[in-house]
């Protein structure tokens, strides 16, 4: 079995500038703890430049680069966020993925049918697909957990060719080791005059574990080449998160949709490395002083376009504004799979899925998610009665093209949504004159009375007289009258 090791270096600095990736190369320190006495966690290769070390207070580090650094607290809901895009990293490579904090580990054996120049182009890959997700990785493909983990510490890149394990440990460090596994054997090991991994090999098993306990047992196995630590795979999960703390409150809509657009980007493209798409968003909004907002926003079809996506979101906060000012935001987002639709030999082709489903989800932002969808037949005997269910982006069935022509033809019908209310002149043979709103004519020719009634256990149920008139003006109208109150209205007209 030949496992990958992707180590994240500085995981909670890393899920910051995951919101700003063009501070980089600047001097950007991570403190932990409130006020002036609060410690540096983390720094950049810029900051540390500058002469700013881990473990310095908030003031010494002002007091060593005072224009230059700059300070931003540890975020719980972005450490989250990265350790999850982590996850997803490796989902988008294998089907089995354990993460270990801010290291992941999947198989990459069957990946060579994939790569065929070989492992280090599948650690290339790795380390490519984790830059689009904004973090800076380690890899290591080996046969083991126990020397992976070594050799991220050691180098970015690394591809132990199998059974070579205990000879390129041999050359390492045993503080790489004791850092890699969490153990603090270092002064132990340096009293003895270990300082390499291919010397404590050398010892005998039973005395280091006899003198060192557990952790000394499991590194002196590890810098012996043995490693028989399984692989504990984990489930992907059933929604992606992206959530950030904001360091003011956020009153209008403008600020808020920005930091909503970087949440979605990020979500987005943590979807994309696993070929996903979004199929649903959960908006949950952490209020001034106290209490929360939910929003769910459901799609009328899976899409991975952010701009659609984010016109969504801000169409729900403008029509019903949060109650109080945000300082906290996140956004759950349901995957789905989009599917390939097969072309057919008897109609021309048509909008790809992806592209079908962004066309359904803009015009949900325009229009409404309840106004877009497909016609569908309702168990009633009212006319006007319709449903409207959730477009398919599979392709439809052929048309049988050996039904024969009847012959016959129908008129088409164009209905007023709602129907338009009427004043009706009544003769001795139906109606003669009609006036409305728009209408206004005399009555040529008149057909029905048709009564239709239904719905009797439902209130008061429905009674009408519907009637096909031919006007004065040239057309040929739908109009009904309401037995149970007396008013007519103007359904349509015939094209």
């Amino acid at each position: 079995m030949r496992l990958a090791c992707v180590y994240v270096p500085k995981l909670a600095l890393q899920a910051i500038l995951r919101r700003d990736p063009e501070r980089r190369e600047e001097a950007v320190a991570l403190s932990q703890g409130s006020g002036a006495q609060s410690r540096i966690l983390a720094l950049t290769e810029a900051a540390q430049r500058g002469g700013i070390r881990q473990g310095m207070t908030v003031s010494q580090a002002r007091g060593k680069m005072s224009d230059r650094l700059r300070i931003v607290p540890q975020s719980e809901a972005d450490t989250v966020a990265a350790a999850a895009a982590l996850a997803d990293l490796g989902f988008g490579f294998s089907p089995r993925v354990e993460q270990e904090n801010e290291r992941i580990f999947f198989e990459v054996g069957d990946l060579l049918h994939l790569y065929p120049h070989g492992e280090r182009a599948v650690a290339q890959a790795i380390v490519a697909q984790a830059a689009r997700l904004g973090l800076a990785v380690r890899v290591a493909i080996t046969a083991g957990k126990g020397a992976a983990r070594v050799a991220t510490q050691a180098h970015d890149v690394t591809v132990i060719p199998p059974g070579d394990e205990q000879a390129f440990l041999a050359s390492l460090p045993t503080t790489v080791a004791t850092d890699a596994l969490g153990a603090q054997l270092t002064s132990t090991l340096d009293r003895w005059g270990i300082r390499t991994l291919g010397a404590l090999a050398k010892l005998s098993s039973k005395d280091v574990a006899l003198r060192l306990g557990p952790a000394g047992a499991r590194l002196w196995r590890v810098a012996a080449g043995i490693d028989d630590e399984p692989l504990s795979a984990q489930l992907p999960p059933d929604a992606l998160e992206e959530g950030s703390e904001i360091e003011y409150p956020i009153f209008e809509i403008e600020p808020l949709a920005f930091i909503v657009r970087g949440l979605l980007d990020r979500a987005l493209a943590r979807l994309a490395t696993r070929s996903l798409a979004c199929a649903g968003i959960t908006l949950r909004l952490t209020l001034d002083p106290r209490g929360f907002d939910v929003r769910e926003i459901p799609l009328g079809a899976p899409t991975q376009e952010a701009s659609t996506l984010l016109a969504l979101l801000r169409l729900e906060l403008a029509r019903r504004p949060p109650a109080a000012a945000v300082v906290g935001v996140t956004v759950l987002v349901l995957p789905a799979r989009l599917r390939a639709v097969q072309l057919d030999f008897l109609r021309p082709a048509g909008p790809t899925p992806e592209r079908f489903a962004a066309t359904l989800a803009r015009l949900a932002a325009l229009v409404g998610l309840d106004n877009v969808g497909a016609p569908a037949a309702v168990d009633t005997h009212r006319e006007e009665a319709i449903a409207l269910r959730p477009f398919k982006t599979t392709a439809a069935s052929s048309p049988d093209t050996t039904k024969e022509n009847d012959g016959d033809l129908s008129l088409g019908f164009r209905r007023f949504r709602p129907p338009q209310a009427l004043e009706v002149l009544i003769g001795r043979e139906g109606p003669m004159a009609l006036q409305g709103r728009e209408t206004t004519a005399r009555v040529l020719v008149a057909a029905g009375p048709y009564r239709v009634s239904g719905e009797w256990w439902a209130d008061e149920g429905w009674s009408r007289d519907y009637w096909d008139v031919q006007a004065s003006d040239g057309a040929l109208y739908r109009l009904h009258q309401d037995r149970q109150n007396g008013q007519w209205y103007l359904d349509g007209y015939y094209d």
